[in-house]
This record gives C-alpha cells, structure tokens and sequence, in this order.
C-alpha cells in the first residue's frame, strides 16, 4: 500500500479558505469514515531533461548540498582529482577535466565514448544523441565542463584507489556526467480530487512512465509520487492533520545558496567563489550558525560603511558589468586603459570623500559594568578580529583583556567542580570547555546538556544533524543511546 498527501480544497463542490480552528473542526466533523472516492483524476505527460554537467559552482553547490562540503574542501578534493592518483597498473592518471570553468560545453570524444558506455549498460533507448549545449550569457568557455576523464572508470572500478572524500567528489561528477547524456525523464503530472461526505480534498503528484536519467541519478524532486488511482474507485485514510502553514521568511545563505546568487547575478569568477567565502569569513565580516552565514556586528559596520560612501561598487549590477569589461578587454574589443579610466575616475572621488567621512565616524566601546582587576580603571567591551572582548579602557597604560565567556547552566563532567562555558576557535568555530582551565583541561565539540547516558553512563551531548535540527545523544562513541530528533 502506497501513501500519498491530499490537502483540504473545499465542501460540497466550492472551494472553502478554512479561516479559524472552527472552519476547521467542522470539516473533521463530517469525515466519519475510512473511505474516500476518487472522483476525478487528471493527467498531462510532462519531460524532465537530463541536468547540464558540472560547472564550478553547480559543483560546489551539489558538494555542499549532498555531501556536505565546504567550498574550500570540495576545490581541494577536486585538485587532487584533477592532479591524477595512482591506479595500480594503468599508472598516474588525471581523474576529472579542470575544475574552474563556467562552461557546459564537452568534447565530441567524451560525448562519444558516455554514449557507447551509456548504450552498453543501460540500452540505446537511454542514450542522447546530438546534443548540444548552450553555454550560460558571460561564460568565457575556456575549459569544458567537469567531467571524468574517462567514463569508463567507474567510481566502483577505482575505489579502493581513492580515500573517501576523494571517491565521493569523484562518483557525484562521474555520476552527473553520465546522467547529463542520457535522456530525458518522462512523466505523468497527476490531479486527483477525492471526497467524503461533500469533503474534497485535491492530491497533486506525478508518476514516472520512463526513468530516463534518473536510471542512475537522483536529483531530489520532492514532487508527490502518486499511486495508479482510477475514477470511482476508493481509498483509504491513513490520517487527517489539522496543519496551520504559514509563509516563512527567507532563509540565511548557506554557501552553496551564496555561491548560486553570486553566480545568477554575474558576481565573480569559477576561480573566485571559494576565496570569496574564505575571506568574509577571516575577516570575520560573517559566521557559520548551522551551516548558514549570520553577519557579526562588524560585518554590519563595515557594510553600513562601504554601502554610504561607495555605493555604485557594492552594486551587483556595477560588478557583473565590470566583469563583462574585463572579458572584453581579454578579446581585444576593448583597450584596458580606457575601462581603468572610465572606473578610477568617480571611484577616486568616492575614495577622497570615504577618507574624509570615516574620520569622523567613531566606534564606541561598551561599558563593561566592572573594573580592572589590575589597575582599577573601568572596563569596556570591544570589538575585535575574533568577536567581543572585555578590555580596560585605560589602553595603552593598561593592556588588560579578559575574554568573554557564555557559561550554558551545566556542571563539567570531568572535574565536577567548574562550569561548562562557550568558547571559539581562532577559526571561530565553537566548543564547549571547563571555565577551571587549564586545571580541567575537558573540551568537547558537542555541547554537554547536564545529563548522564542511561545506558553507558557517560554524559549526554546536543548534537546539531544534518538536514538541520539537533539530537541529544550519549558522547561514548561506543553506545548507541540517541533521543528523538527537535528541530
């Protein structure tokens, strides 16, 4: 038996917005059975292409979405990929095409041998002959795609000679590769209006009639998959849920959303995404909080500060055309003193002005509510390349620091007598420490939540899972205990 989701779409034949908790109670009211009708079931075929192989970003995108890689670790990995490993007897070989380019483009020889592989292990009904790609508007096309070197070295055939990050890398572009030569998908959009006494409810989703591509590639359509239903016949309920749903706002920017808006608005280069990231991160402009980008106050400053006295540089509009620029000065349409020329003007009026205004404009530390313990002076809080800390505000006299510490209401498991406190990397990465350091030398990247394992007796841990979310978990690797997943 296979489930599927309905949702409410009115009564007796018109469509009914459910207002309050009472529209609502009186629909459950009238579902007093187990049976639905299926009433009407509409159909249309529908063709889902094959994905276009890899650029820089889409690859980086897909790394940091189904494996979980960071920009700089999926460039690294790519590296060595593109470098060669050893193959047992085949020797040194280079495993995928260079990874910096904005090209969908693949050579007629990689075409030709994806399609003899494709036709020999899946059928000739699977394999797309003739394509051609139309390369994205500002892509310089330089480098094809990324695509394995060879198809036929399968992820399987050279595993053992990969490490792990490697391998994934390495089958997530075999994979989009191949997939990008294979046919389409072919399915049915489904519409299904099913009642109960005069209670519609409207079920969308899809069947697949042909696989196509996703013969060996999932893209993760989220679509309803719709069992066969015929009209007259009947189903059954599994459950009613009364769910309010409300708009959400827009989420932060992970890296792999950053990299796609970069890219939709023609900001910066393959060779450029990853550094980018790293340095507004170094910089501290940013922080990662589950895997999205929050600003830090200094971030904020700083951008208040470059958006009131440079604005038309900050312009995504401004940047995409400089690039477009630069490209045209690399074909010889256009000589580069003149494009330096047409910027350095306005931009050195900007500069004088920024150089005046920002003078002006003062940071002011916060008080701290005591005083120094070493010269009496009050202390104040300030901001620095690392965050907040407290300092003593008669600098340079007195170069008194103390680090802010956020304790989290729990006794450290190790030494039982300090408190856990938060603490930061210099990579600004967070962990969890006995505040009676360096007597207790406990550190945990988990964060202790003041309880002991029921089955181990070793202390419990939050830990953040992927997907969002957290679980409370035992912290001996050894000990399976784990509580239900909260968001």
């Amino acid at each position: 038996t296979k489930k599927f989701k309905a949702s409410f779409w009115g009564i007796d034949g018109k469509k009914h917005p459910l207002k309050n908790n009472e529209d609502v109670i009186k629909v459950m009211e009238r579902l007093d059975g187990p049976d639905f009708n299926v009433d009407k079931v509409e159909k249309k075929e529908r063709r889902r292409n094959s994905p276009l192989p890899y650029t820089t970003s889409s690859m980086q995108q897909d790394a940091a979405n189904k494996l979980n890689f960071r920009t700089r670790k999926t460039m690294m990995v790519a590296q060595q990929l593109y470098e060669g490993l050893t193959l047992g007897s085949q020797g040194h070989q280079g495993l995928i095409t260079y990874m910096r380019t904005d090209s969908t483009r693949i050579s007629p020889v990689a075409q030709s041998a994806a399609h003899s592989y494709i036709a020999e292990q899946f059928g000739e009904k699977y394999s797309k002959h003739g394509s051609k790609v139309k390369n994205a508007s500002g892509a310089q096309d330089a480098h094809e795609a990324i695509r394995p070197s060879n198809v036929f070295n399968t992820p399987e055939s050279i595993a053992k000679y990969l490490d792990k990050d490697q391998l994934k890398l390495y089958t997530l572009i075999w994979n989009r590769f191949v997939a990008s030569q294979m046919v389409a998908a072919i399915f049915d959009t489904v519409k299904v209006n099913l009642s109960q006494n005069g209670v519609i409810f409207i079920a969308n989703g899809s069947q697949v009639k042909f696989d196509g591509y996703l013969r060996i590639y999932n893209d993760s359509d989220k679509s309803n998959m719709l069992p066969e239903m015929e009209e007259n016949e009947t189903v059954k309920k599994a459950n009613v849920k009364p769910e309010q749903h409300f708009t959400q706002p827009p989420a932060r920017y992970s890296e792999a959303t950053l990299i796609k808006t970069l890219e939709e608005n023609g900001v910066g280069r393959p060779s450029t995404y990853a550094p980018t990231l790293e340095t507004i991160q170094k910089r501290y402009y940013v922080r990662l909080s589950a895997k999205r980008f929050e600003p830090t106050e200094l971030g904020e400053i700083v951008n208040k500060l470059i958006v009131e006295f440079f604005p038309n540089i900050v312009n995504t509009e401004f940047t995409a055309e400089m690039e477009k620029d630069l490209d045209q000065v690399e074909e010889g349409k256009r000589q580069w003193i003149e494009v330096v020329d047409q910027f350095y003007k306005p931009f050195a009026k900007e500069l004088e002005n920024a150089e005046e205004g920002m003078e002006k404009i003062q940071i002011k530390d916060e008080p701290a509510g005591f005083d120094c313990d070493v010269c009496g002076s009050p202390m104040v809080i300030k901001l620095g390349r690392f965050g907040k800390f407290y300092a003593c505000s008669n600098f340079p006299d007195c170069r008194n620091t103390k680090a802010i510490v956020k304790e989290i209401g729990v006794k450290c498991p190790l030494c039982h007598e300090g408190n856990i406190i938060e603490r930061k990397t210099k990579k600004n990465r967070i962990f969890y420490g006995c505040d009676r350091y360096p007597e207790c030398e406990f550190t945990s990247w988990d964060k202790p939540i003041g309880r002991d394992c029921p089955k181990s007796g070793h202390f419990l841990v939050e830990k953040k899972v992927r997907g969002g979310g957290k679980q409370v978990v035992c912290s001996n690797d050894e000990c399976d205990y784990q509580e239900e997943k909260q968001k």
